[in-house]
């Protein structure tokens, strides 16, 4: 009567396994991000909330936004970084930072793009490159630095991986469109 126990508990587990390892991935979501400044706005004013919902593929998303006075927009805003997480997870969704001054090298970013793997920014779009990490010390993430010729600002996107998107081509997106708020601007005196 043992045996035949577990023997019956051992097919369970086989059909349970065979289930679960058969079930198809979620499709992917090929939406284009859209309108980046469509109402509500969130990271300060500066991202449509729709899209950051599209990026990290759940709601509600909750974001804080960290600046101080070197770091001015236009319109007389102030912007450090930006993260957005999802629920009270402990992880963020999704970062946007501005290194303003960037206090790194021009080798210490060239030793992190290979490092990472990294490709060349789009034509017209750098200098800089986007990556994707895999899972390691850190949850896996895709990234993007850009940064102004020389090098005297840095803008920073990560996603973490998680919503069935190409996580890299959404942060290249959103470089896309806040490079020239962040990046083009002149610095406050």
């Amino acid at each position: 009567m043992h045996r035949r126990k577990s023997a019956l508990a051992a097919v369970l587990l086989l059909v349970l396994s065979a289930a679960c390892a058969s079930a198809p991935p979620p499709p992917r979501d090929t939406r284009p991000l859209g309108d980046m400044t469509a109402k509500p706005l969130a990271c300060d004013g500066l991202i449509s909330a729709r899209v950051l919902r599209i990026v990290v593929g759940t709601l509600p998303i909750l974001t804080t936004t960290t600046g101080g006075p070197d770091k001015r927009l236009p319109r007389g805003r102030y912007y450090s970084s930006c993260n957005v997480k999802v629920d009270d997870a402990r992880e963020w969704a999704l970062d946007v930072g501005l290194s303003d001054p960037f206090r790194g090298t021009p080798e210490e970013l060239a030793d992190t793009m290979a490092f990472d793997r990294g490709r060349p920014l789009p034509e017209g779009l750098g200098p800089g490159y986007s990556a994707t990490v895999p899972e390691g010390k850190e949850p896996a993430f895709a990234y993007v630095y850009g940064w102004t010729p020389g090098h005297e600002r840095l803008l920073s996107i990560r996603i973490l991986l998680g919503a069935p998107r190409d996580s890299e081509a959404d942060a290249i997106e959103l470089f896309r469109y806040l490079k020239p708020i962040m990046l083009n601007q002149e610095k406050p005196r």
